[in-house]
């Protein structure tokens, strides 16, 4: 089954960059070494886990390289070079023909400097099976089970006559002509299944380090994936991974709180809150670390947010039909029985408080009955929030701002219950807007 999401949420949760997020969740986590490493991480970003068993094995291998010191010792201009040499094809020139003709060899190559791209290539090629070989020196008993995967297929690989011959040659000070010919065959011709393949497990080890390096230096940490059957999601201190010295806060679901309710003034923190929490479920179905000094949940099924919604000039939508076709997407979604986390930033800012008081109470309390399904929802209108009290599964949280001496003081605290701060009006009045106008009058 296919985690269910779309490309609002992915450039909502800042993912991916795009035209107006440079900063992407993808490239704090790419410290990759390799094109082919990278090219492995997007590859999993792009296709989040349904399979617990699946998600559960990625994070034991993610767990082993936060725990391990082993390095698998590649770098970039290697692994580029090795790749240009083995993809370039030559004539192919049957291995018996070649020896007692070395002379010719070098005379063919260097009319063109292939002579040079396969001694390079090769040497290449040898280092990075060589790290592959070191990386997988340890006990077996002490890797996850992918990776016992790849240890086993690795070393299959070279019980092999051909990598039998290639294993010699790693770090041999000096490698004769006639080694370097039959080598190229090998590496080029006869065996280009099995390196791909040792290619394969090169980027993954990569990329796998490349994760858990973001994961020690961001200080994440590994959700636990729950099966009891019972849908559950619990956070403790939980923080945007953009946001320099942040404040995290805690914040938990169930299936008897099952929607949460979140109200604040401007600028108190809200969207960057609930961007938090729809990073980390993504991130959880990928089976990466999140940013939370711990995260418990179960798996879901798609996921699925509201924050930064435009109105679509091309279909002559405004910004409130926008937002009315977005919420009827997502009941679409629910109808289907899917086990969705949806996000709703804000809901109905596009139209009149009447309007958009009336609707916020309608969809809301609609969505409080689905309870199969984890909403998060904000709202500009607290009377909402006040009129939703008697619904039992609904959890009531706010972001804390004070006054002092008349100025507002954000604390990004996330706290139980329903605030009655307002602060349109003193930004207005702060930012002396009225005064301006009255001064353009005279």
């Amino acid at each position: 089954m296919n985690f269910d999401t779309d490309r609002q949420t992915l450039d909502d949760l800042g993912i991916f960059p795009n035209a107006n997020n440079h900063k992407s969740i993808f490239a704090l986590f790419d410290n990759t070494r390799t094109i082919g490493g990278k090219d492995k991480l997007s590859e999993i970003f792009n296709k989040p886990l349904t399979d617990i068993n699946t998600i559960k094995n990625r994070i034991e291998t993610i767990r082993y390289f936060l725990n391990s010191d082993a390095l698998l010792l590649v770098d970039k201009q290697s692994c580029d070079f090795a790749e240009f040499y083995l993809k370039k094809h030559y004539h192919i020139r049957p291995f018996p023909q070649i020896i007692g003709f070395f002379e010719k060899m070098i005379y063919t190559f260097n009319s063109n400097n292939d002579y040079y791209v396969i001694q390079q290539g090769i040497g290449n090629t040898l280092n990075i099976l060589s790290a592959l070989l070191n990386f997988f020196e340890a006990d077996a008993q002490k890797y996850p089970r992918l990776l016992q995967n790849f240890r086993a297929i690795v070393l299959e690989t070279f019980t092999s006559e051909d990598f039998i011959f290639i294993k010699g040659l790693i770090n041999k000070p000096k490698i004769s002509s006639i080694e370097l010919a039959r080598a190229d065959r090998i590496l080029r011709h006869a065996a280009t299944d099995q390196i791909e393949v040792l290619l394969d497990i090169v980027y993954q080890l990569d990329l796998y380090a490349s994760v858990s390096l973001t994961a020690k230096q961001r200080g994440f940490t590994l959700p636990v994936i729950k099966d009891s059957g019972q849908s559950t999601l619990g956070f403790e201190g939980l923080f945007h991974p953009f946001i320099n010295n942040p404040v995290v806060n805690d914040v938990d679901f169930d299936a008897n709180h099952n929607l949460c309710f979140v109200t604040g003034t401007n600028m108190a923190g809200k969207s960057t809150f609930l961007k938090a929490v729809g990073i980390s479920i993504y991130l959880s179905q990928l089976g990466f670390p999140v940013p939370a000094s711990y995260m418990e949940t179960s798996v879901f099924e798609g996921l699925i947010t509201t924050i930064n919604i435009d109105d679509n000039i091309d279909n002559g939508h405004s910004h409130f039909y926008s937002e009315v076709l977005r919420v009827k997407h997502v009941a679409k979604k629910i109808s289907e029985s899917k086990n969705v986390f949806v996000i709703f930033d804000e809901l109905f800012r596009g139209t009149n408080v009447k309007d958009a008081y009336d609707a916020s109470l309608a969809i809301i309390s609609a969505f409080s009955k689905v309870r199969r399904c984890f909403f998060m929802v904000s709202t500009h209108i607290v009377e909402v929030a006040n009129d939703l009290q008697s619904i039992d599964n609904i959890n009531f949280r706010y972001m804390e701002t004070v006054f002092d001496d008349g100025n507002p003081i954000y604390s990004y605290t996330l706290k139980e219950g329903i605030t009655e701060e307002r602060l349109g009006m003193w930004i207005v009045k702060n930012e002396g807007i009225v005064e301006i106008i009255e001064g353009a009058v005279k």
